[in-house]
Protein backbone atom coordinates (compact mmCIF):
# COMPACT_ATOMS: atom_id res chain seq x y z
CA UNK A 1 0.00 0.00 0.00
CA UNK A 2 2.70 2.51 0.97
CA UNK A 3 4.33 1.49 -2.63
CA UNK A 4 0.62 2.90 -3.99
CA UNK A 5 1.17 5.96 -2.23
CA UNK A 6 4.60 6.91 -3.46
CA UNK A 7 3.91 5.77 -7.33
CA UNK A 8 0.47 8.15 -6.73
CA UNK A 9 3.11 11.11 -5.21
CA UNK A 10 5.02 11.22 -7.79
CA UNK A 11 2.54 11.00 -10.87
CA UNK A 12 0.88 14.07 -8.21
CA UNK A 13 4.37 15.96 -8.52
CA UNK A 14 4.76 15.34 -12.18
CA UNK A 15 1.56 16.19 -13.22
CA UNK A 16 2.10 19.37 -10.57
CA UNK A 17 5.36 20.41 -12.66
CA UNK A 18 4.16 20.26 -16.09
CA UNK A 19 0.76 22.18 -15.03
CA UNK A 20 3.15 24.89 -13.56
CA UNK A 21 5.34 24.58 -16.43
CA UNK A 22 2.53 25.13 -19.17
CA UNK A 23 1.18 28.10 -16.98
CA UNK A 24 4.37 29.68 -16.40
CA UNK A 25 5.07 29.43 -20.24
CA UNK A 26 1.42 30.90 -21.54
CA UNK A 27 2.31 33.47 -18.90
CA UNK A 28 5.84 34.48 -20.19
CA UNK A 29 4.68 34.62 -23.78
CA UNK A 30 1.36 37.04 -22.78
CA UNK A 31 4.23 39.71 -21.14
CA UNK A 32 7.36 38.88 -23.32
CA UNK A 33 9.06 42.55 -23.46
CA UNK A 34 11.10 43.40 -27.29
CA UNK A 35 14.29 45.36 -27.07
CA UNK A 36 13.95 46.22 -31.24
CA UNK A 37 17.18 47.93 -32.07
CA UNK A 38 18.56 48.82 -35.76
CA UNK A 39 21.73 48.01 -37.17
CA UNK A 40 24.19 50.61 -36.66
CA UNK A 41 28.15 51.27 -36.29
CA UNK A 42 31.14 50.03 -34.46
CA UNK A 43 33.91 48.33 -34.50
CA UNK A 44 35.07 44.81 -33.35
CA UNK A 45 38.11 42.39 -31.63
CA UNK A 46 36.99 38.67 -30.85
CA UNK A 47 38.64 36.11 -28.61
CA UNK A 48 38.43 32.90 -29.05
CA UNK A 49 40.26 31.75 -25.96
CA UNK A 50 39.89 32.84 -22.36
CA UNK A 51 43.69 34.52 -21.36
CA UNK A 52 43.79 37.28 -23.29
CA UNK A 53 40.03 37.92 -23.12
CA UNK A 54 40.46 38.47 -19.36
CA UNK A 55 43.20 40.35 -19.55
CA UNK A 56 41.72 42.58 -21.98
CA UNK A 57 38.40 43.27 -20.03
CA UNK A 58 40.31 43.60 -16.62
CA UNK A 59 42.41 46.17 -18.06
CA UNK A 60 39.72 48.13 -19.71
CA UNK A 61 37.83 47.54 -16.35
CA UNK A 62 40.93 49.03 -14.01
CA UNK A 63 40.96 52.47 -16.67
CA UNK A 64 37.09 53.15 -16.54
CA UNK A 65 36.66 56.91 -15.31
CA UNK A 66 32.48 57.33 -14.74
CA UNK A 67 31.07 53.59 -14.84
CA UNK A 68 31.00 49.81 -15.44
CA UNK A 69 27.95 47.72 -15.98
CA UNK A 70 28.11 44.26 -15.62
CA UNK A 71 25.53 41.20 -16.27
CA UNK A 72 26.98 37.38 -16.28
CA UNK A 73 25.10 34.16 -16.21
CA UNK A 74 28.00 32.53 -13.96
CA UNK A 75 30.34 34.51 -11.83
CA UNK A 76 31.99 31.83 -8.95
CA UNK A 77 33.74 32.01 -6.11
CA UNK A 78 37.65 30.58 -7.76
CA UNK A 79 40.18 32.92 -8.45
CA UNK A 80 39.66 34.57 -11.44
CA UNK A 81 36.51 35.39 -9.83
CA UNK A 82 37.49 37.47 -6.74
CA UNK A 83 39.86 39.05 -8.83
CA UNK A 84 37.42 40.94 -11.13
CA UNK A 85 35.15 41.46 -7.95
CA UNK A 86 37.91 42.78 -6.45
CA UNK A 87 38.37 45.62 -9.48
CA UNK A 88 34.92 46.12 -9.56
CA UNK A 89 34.85 47.16 -5.29
CA UNK A 90 38.29 48.53 -6.31
CA UNK A 91 36.45 51.08 -8.61
CA UNK A 92 33.46 51.83 -7.12
CA UNK A 93 35.86 52.59 -4.01
CA UNK A 94 36.74 55.23 -5.84
CA UNK A 95 33.93 57.19 -6.90
CA UNK A 96 32.92 55.55 -10.00
CA UNK A 97 29.21 54.15 -10.37
CA UNK A 98 29.18 49.89 -10.73
CA UNK A 99 26.73 47.49 -11.10
CA UNK A 100 26.71 43.99 -11.12
CA UNK A 101 23.77 41.93 -12.28
CA UNK A 102 23.81 37.95 -12.26
CA UNK A 103 21.71 35.40 -12.67
CA UNK A 104 20.17 33.98 -9.24
CA UNK A 105 20.53 30.28 -10.62
CA UNK A 106 23.97 30.57 -12.37
CA UNK A 107 25.66 32.10 -10.18
CA UNK A 108 24.37 30.38 -7.16
CA UNK A 109 27.78 30.48 -5.28
CA UNK A 110 27.72 34.57 -5.09
CA UNK A 111 26.32 34.32 -1.11
CA UNK A 112 25.47 37.04 1.53
CA UNK A 113 29.18 37.42 2.48
CA UNK A 114 30.44 37.93 -1.07
CA UNK A 115 27.08 40.43 -1.69
CA UNK A 116 27.91 42.51 1.39
CA UNK A 117 31.83 43.12 1.04
CA UNK A 118 30.28 44.07 -2.88
CA UNK A 119 27.64 46.13 -1.19
CA UNK A 120 30.02 47.65 1.71
CA UNK A 121 32.68 49.00 -1.44
CA UNK A 122 30.07 50.87 -3.35
CA UNK A 123 29.03 48.70 -6.11
CA UNK A 124 25.53 48.17 -6.84
CA UNK A 125 24.40 44.35 -6.86
CA UNK A 126 20.95 42.48 -7.76
CA UNK A 127 19.91 39.26 -8.76
CA UNK A 128 17.88 38.44 -12.13
CA UNK A 129 15.17 36.45 -12.65
CA UNK A 130 14.99 35.09 -9.30
CA UNK A 131 12.52 32.20 -9.26
CA UNK A 132 8.94 33.08 -7.70
CA UNK A 133 5.53 32.09 -7.14
CA UNK A 134 3.24 31.82 -9.14
CA UNK A 135 5.04 29.47 -11.65
CA UNK A 136 7.62 28.47 -9.68
CA UNK A 137 8.90 25.38 -11.73
CA UNK A 138 8.68 27.76 -14.81
CA UNK A 139 10.76 30.58 -13.34
CA UNK A 140 13.43 28.55 -12.03
CA UNK A 141 13.95 26.89 -15.58
CA UNK A 142 13.63 30.30 -17.19
CA UNK A 143 17.47 31.91 -17.15
CA UNK A 144 19.09 35.36 -17.83
CA UNK A 145 22.04 33.86 -20.07
CA UNK A 146 23.35 37.09 -21.31
CA UNK A 147 26.60 38.28 -20.53
CA UNK A 148 27.16 42.20 -21.08
CA UNK A 149 29.71 44.49 -19.96
CA UNK A 150 29.73 48.14 -20.49
CA UNK A 151 32.37 50.63 -19.53
CA UNK A 152 32.18 54.62 -19.26
CA UNK A 153 29.52 54.03 -22.29
CA UNK A 154 31.92 53.52 -24.80
CA UNK A 155 33.46 50.07 -24.51
CA UNK A 156 31.25 46.89 -24.97
CA UNK A 157 32.00 43.10 -24.16
CA UNK A 158 29.27 40.32 -25.34
CA UNK A 159 29.68 36.53 -25.52
CA UNK A 160 30.02 32.99 -24.75
CA UNK A 161 32.34 33.22 -22.10
CA UNK A 162 31.17 33.25 -18.15
CA UNK A 163 33.80 34.03 -15.14
CA UNK A 164 35.58 30.69 -13.57
CA UNK A 165 38.68 28.90 -13.81
CA UNK A 166 37.41 26.29 -16.48
CA UNK A 167 36.73 29.31 -18.93
CA UNK A 168 40.40 29.86 -19.03
CA UNK A 169 41.07 26.27 -19.40
CA UNK A 170 41.86 24.87 -15.61
CA UNK A 171 39.52 22.42 -15.12
CA UNK A 172 40.95 19.02 -15.71
CA UNK A 173 38.43 17.32 -16.58
CA UNK A 174 36.98 19.34 -19.48
CA UNK A 175 40.79 20.51 -20.64
CA UNK A 176 40.80 24.18 -23.02
CA UNK A 177 37.52 26.21 -22.98
CA UNK A 178 37.01 27.11 -26.94
CA UNK A 179 34.62 29.86 -27.26
CA UNK A 180 34.27 33.13 -28.69
CA UNK A 181 33.68 36.68 -27.19
CA UNK A 182 33.51 40.21 -28.65
CA UNK A 183 34.94 43.63 -27.45
CA UNK A 184 32.90 46.45 -29.04
CA UNK A 185 33.57 50.01 -29.23
CA UNK A 186 31.24 52.36 -31.53
CA UNK A 187 27.07 53.18 -31.61
CA UNK A 188 26.55 49.57 -31.33
CA UNK A 189 27.60 49.81 -27.31
CA UNK A 190 24.54 52.27 -26.92
CA UNK A 191 22.32 49.10 -27.77
CA UNK A 192 24.33 47.00 -25.73
CA UNK A 193 23.78 49.68 -22.60
CA UNK A 194 20.09 49.80 -22.94
CA UNK A 195 19.58 46.04 -22.86
CA UNK A 196 21.40 46.36 -19.50
CA UNK A 197 19.16 49.40 -18.33
CA UNK A 198 15.99 46.64 -19.34
CA UNK A 199 17.44 43.95 -17.39
CA UNK A 200 18.65 46.40 -14.30
CA UNK A 201 14.64 47.79 -13.98
CA UNK A 202 13.13 44.23 -14.02
CA UNK A 203 15.47 43.21 -11.35
CA UNK A 204 15.43 46.51 -9.32
CA UNK A 205 12.33 48.55 -10.43
CA UNK A 206 15.30 51.32 -11.20
CA UNK A 207 14.44 53.35 -14.09
CA UNK A 208 17.91 54.66 -16.48
CA UNK A 209 17.72 57.07 -18.75
CA UNK A 210 18.56 55.83 -22.23
CA UNK A 211 21.97 56.96 -23.78
CA UNK A 212 21.74 59.43 -26.27
CA UNK A 213 21.54 58.56 -29.85
CA UNK A 214 24.64 58.86 -32.25
CA UNK A 215 24.71 58.72 -35.85
CA UNK A 216 28.42 58.17 -36.63
CA UNK A 217 28.77 58.07 -40.26
CA UNK A 218 30.29 54.64 -41.69
CA UNK A 219 28.64 51.35 -42.86
CA UNK A 220 25.85 50.34 -40.55
CA UNK A 221 26.97 46.71 -40.35
CA UNK A 222 25.76 45.24 -36.63
CA UNK A 223 22.96 44.56 -34.88
CA UNK A 224 21.91 43.66 -31.55
CA UNK A 225 19.20 40.68 -31.42
CA UNK A 226 17.77 41.13 -27.20
CA UNK A 227 15.25 37.53 -27.14
CA UNK A 228 13.38 36.03 -24.47
CA UNK A 229 12.69 33.04 -25.03
CA UNK A 230 10.82 34.02 -28.03
CA UNK A 231 11.96 35.66 -31.06
CA UNK A 232 15.18 33.58 -31.06
CA UNK A 233 13.40 30.86 -33.22
CA UNK A 234 12.91 33.38 -36.25
CA UNK A 235 16.40 35.58 -35.39
CA UNK A 236 17.52 31.78 -36.61
CA UNK A 237 15.24 30.94 -38.86
CA UNK A 238 15.64 33.99 -40.89
CA UNK A 239 19.20 33.57 -41.30
CA UNK A 240 19.12 30.13 -42.12
CA UNK A 241 16.43 30.54 -45.07
CA UNK A 242 18.84 32.89 -46.64
CA UNK A 243 21.82 30.62 -47.14
CA UNK A 244 22.82 29.94 -50.77
CA UNK A 245 26.46 28.23 -50.38
CA UNK A 246 26.99 27.65 -46.60
CA UNK A 247 25.90 27.56 -43.27
CA UNK A 248 27.90 26.96 -40.10
CA UNK A 249 26.97 26.79 -36.67
CA UNK A 250 29.23 26.14 -33.83
CA UNK A 251 27.04 25.14 -30.53
CA UNK A 252 27.74 23.49 -27.25
CA UNK A 253 24.45 22.32 -27.69
CA UNK A 254 22.70 21.19 -31.18
CA UNK A 255 18.94 20.55 -30.16
CA UNK A 256 17.11 22.63 -32.83
CA UNK A 257 12.95 22.92 -32.65
CA UNK A 258 11.21 20.72 -35.08
CA UNK A 259 11.00 23.89 -37.20
CA UNK A 260 14.38 25.01 -37.62
CA UNK A 261 15.76 22.10 -38.47
CA UNK A 262 13.56 21.80 -41.48
CA UNK A 263 15.33 25.06 -42.44
CA UNK A 264 18.22 23.13 -42.44
CA UNK A 265 17.20 20.22 -44.54
CA UNK A 266 15.91 22.36 -46.81
CA UNK A 267 18.60 24.46 -46.96
CA UNK A 268 20.44 21.01 -47.77
CA UNK A 269 18.13 20.23 -50.11
CA UNK A 270 18.67 23.88 -52.04
CA UNK A 271 22.56 22.52 -52.46
CA UNK A 272 23.55 24.08 -49.45
CA UNK A 273 27.10 22.85 -47.59
CA UNK A 274 25.79 22.64 -43.48
CA UNK A 275 28.45 22.18 -40.84
CA UNK A 276 27.87 22.16 -37.07
CA UNK A 277 30.73 21.76 -34.59
CA UNK A 278 29.65 20.22 -31.06
CA UNK A 279 31.65 19.21 -28.09
CA UNK A 280 32.87 15.92 -27.93
CA UNK A 281 32.59 15.88 -24.16
CA UNK A 282 29.12 17.02 -22.57
CA UNK A 283 29.45 19.43 -19.37
CA UNK A 284 25.75 18.94 -18.33
CA UNK A 285 23.56 15.34 -17.87
CA UNK A 286 21.59 14.47 -21.47
CA UNK A 287 22.67 17.53 -23.40
CA UNK A 288 24.92 15.16 -25.59
CA UNK A 289 22.14 12.29 -26.46
CA UNK A 290 19.05 15.34 -27.00
CA UNK A 291 20.85 16.15 -29.83
CA UNK A 292 22.51 12.77 -31.31
CA UNK A 293 19.23 11.57 -33.33
CA UNK A 294 18.97 15.23 -34.89
CA UNK A 295 22.99 15.54 -35.74
CA UNK A 296 22.04 11.48 -37.40
CA UNK A 297 19.23 13.17 -39.22
CA UNK A 298 20.77 16.11 -40.64
CA UNK A 299 23.77 13.95 -41.87
CA UNK A 300 21.47 11.16 -43.38
CA UNK A 301 20.12 14.34 -44.96
CA UNK A 302 23.50 15.28 -46.34
CA UNK A 303 24.86 17.64 -44.05
CA UNK A 304 28.44 17.09 -41.95
CA UNK A 305 28.51 17.23 -38.04
CA UNK A 306 32.13 17.67 -36.47
CA UNK A 307 32.81 16.66 -32.55
CA UNK A 308 35.58 19.39 -30.76
CA UNK A 309 38.07 16.60 -28.87
CA UNK A 310 40.46 19.21 -28.11
CA UNK A 311 38.84 20.29 -25.02
CA UNK A 312 35.32 21.67 -24.34
CA UNK A 313 33.55 24.03 -27.53
CA UNK A 314 31.42 26.75 -25.76
CA UNK A 315 31.04 28.85 -28.59
CA UNK A 316 27.53 29.77 -30.38
CA UNK A 317 28.05 30.56 -33.84
CA UNK A 318 26.00 30.66 -36.94
CA UNK A 319 27.66 31.78 -39.77
CA UNK A 320 26.20 32.27 -43.60
CA UNK A 321 27.54 32.58 -47.19
CA UNK A 322 31.22 34.35 -45.42
CA UNK A 323 28.49 37.61 -45.45
CA UNK A 324 26.64 37.27 -42.50
CA UNK A 325 26.80 35.69 -38.96
CA UNK A 326 24.91 35.45 -35.66
CA UNK A 327 27.19 35.66 -32.48
CA UNK A 328 26.67 35.86 -29.02
CA UNK A 329 25.22 34.29 -26.08
CA UNK A 330 22.23 31.97 -27.46
CA UNK A 331 23.14 28.48 -28.11
CA UNK A 332 21.65 26.27 -30.88
CA UNK A 333 18.81 24.10 -28.06
CA UNK A 334 15.66 24.60 -26.61
CA UNK A 335 16.48 26.16 -23.64
CA UNK A 336 17.82 29.20 -25.43
CA UNK A 337 15.09 29.15 -28.17
CA UNK A 338 12.17 29.07 -25.90
CA UNK A 339 13.12 29.58 -22.07
CA UNK A 340 16.24 32.12 -21.90
CA UNK A 341 16.75 36.01 -22.19
CA UNK A 342 19.71 36.05 -24.70
CA UNK A 343 21.73 38.37 -26.36
CA UNK A 344 23.53 38.10 -29.88
CA UNK A 345 24.94 40.45 -32.43
CA UNK A 346 24.10 39.95 -36.46
CA UNK A 347 27.10 41.18 -38.44
CA UNK A 348 27.13 41.85 -41.74
CA UNK A 349 30.53 42.81 -42.71
CA UNK A 350 32.20 40.38 -44.92
CA UNK A 351 35.71 41.01 -43.63
CA UNK A 352 34.12 40.08 -40.28
CA UNK A 353 32.70 37.21 -41.45
CA UNK A 354 35.77 36.10 -42.60
CA UNK A 355 37.73 35.60 -39.61
CA UNK A 356 35.35 34.28 -37.68
CA UNK A 357 34.81 31.59 -40.68
CA UNK A 358 39.03 31.04 -40.25
CA UNK A 359 38.36 30.50 -36.62
CA UNK A 360 35.86 28.37 -37.21
CA UNK A 361 37.37 25.89 -39.56
CA UNK A 362 39.68 25.67 -37.51
CA UNK A 363 38.01 24.04 -35.06
CA UNK A 364 36.60 21.81 -37.80
CA UNK A 365 40.20 20.50 -37.87
CA UNK A 366 40.44 20.01 -34.19
CA UNK A 367 37.22 17.87 -34.53
CA UNK A 368 36.63 14.28 -35.50
CA UNK A 369 33.64 13.72 -38.48
CA UNK A 370 30.28 12.42 -36.84
CA UNK A 371 30.18 9.35 -38.75
CA UNK A 372 28.94 5.80 -39.16
CA UNK A 373 31.41 4.29 -37.59
CA UNK A 374 30.97 6.57 -34.22
CA UNK A 375 27.79 6.18 -34.82
CA UNK A 376 28.16 2.15 -33.92
CA UNK A 377 30.24 2.53 -31.33
CA UNK A 378 27.31 3.86 -29.22
CA UNK A 379 27.01 2.02 -26.20
CA UNK A 380 23.48 0.47 -24.86
CA UNK A 381 23.66 2.89 -22.17
CA UNK A 382 24.24 5.54 -24.17
CA UNK A 383 20.85 4.43 -26.68
CA UNK A 384 18.89 4.36 -23.23
CA UNK A 385 20.33 8.03 -22.39
CA UNK A 386 19.10 8.82 -26.03
CA UNK A 387 15.19 7.62 -24.88
CA UNK A 388 15.65 9.70 -21.95
CA UNK A 389 16.43 12.59 -22.97
CA UNK A 390 13.56 12.44 -25.23
CA UNK A 391 11.70 13.58 -22.48
CA UNK A 392 13.44 16.61 -21.51
CA UNK A 393 14.37 18.45 -24.54
CA UNK A 394 12.33 21.13 -23.59
CA UNK A 395 14.48 22.01 -20.77
CA UNK A 396 17.79 21.34 -22.60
Amino acid sequence: MIFIYIIVAIFLLIGLLLLDFSLGKKNHRKNVRFLDFESTTGDYQIYTSGDPLFEDLFQDLRHAKKKIDMMFFIIKTDEISRELLEILKQKAEEGLQVRLLLDRIGSYRINSKVIKELNQSGVEFAFSEKPKFPYFFYRSQRRNHRKITIIDGDVGYIGGFNVGREYLGKDAELGKWRDYHLRLLGDIVQHLQSTFFDDWYLATGHHDEEPVPTETEGEKWIEIAATDGVQLEDVFESLICQAKEEIFIGTPYFIPSERLFKCLTDALERGVNVKVIVPMKADHPLVKEAGLPYMMRLIDAGGEVYMFDQGFYHAKVVIVDQQLCDIGTANFDRRSLFLNKEVNTIIHNPRFVMDLRLAFLRDVQDSQPLNDHLIQLFTIRTKIKIGIARFFRPLL
